[in-house]
């Protein structure tokens, strides 16, 4: 049954009324995946950028951090960057 947790609705596609994915589109997805994953390795690992913890870190909300103009979280502890 789906349930909301923390203001986000938890539930499996069947009770939102979406049909399964076909192999077709499954296939296409893991094939962009795989092309952005080639791409990202073929960058040196001097150059290499930490993805921001918006792409895996839903447990704790950070909607009240201060953002960079790039939508990363401003460091608080750290003088050198302003906070308004």
């Amino acid at each position: 049954m789906a349930e909301y947790y923390k203001g986000r609705l938890i539930a499996t596609p069947e009770e939102l009324g979406l049909e399964p994915l076909t192999q077709e589109q499954i296939d296409a997805a893991e094939a962009r995946f795989d092309e952005f994953n080639a791409k990202r390795a073929a960058v040196p690992p001097e150059k290499r950028i930490h993805l921001s913890s918006r792409f895996g870190d839903d447990d704790y909300n950070h909607d009240d951090d201060p953002r960079n103009p790039d939508g990363s979280r401003k460091n608080r502890d750290d003088p050198q960057q302003e906070t308004s």
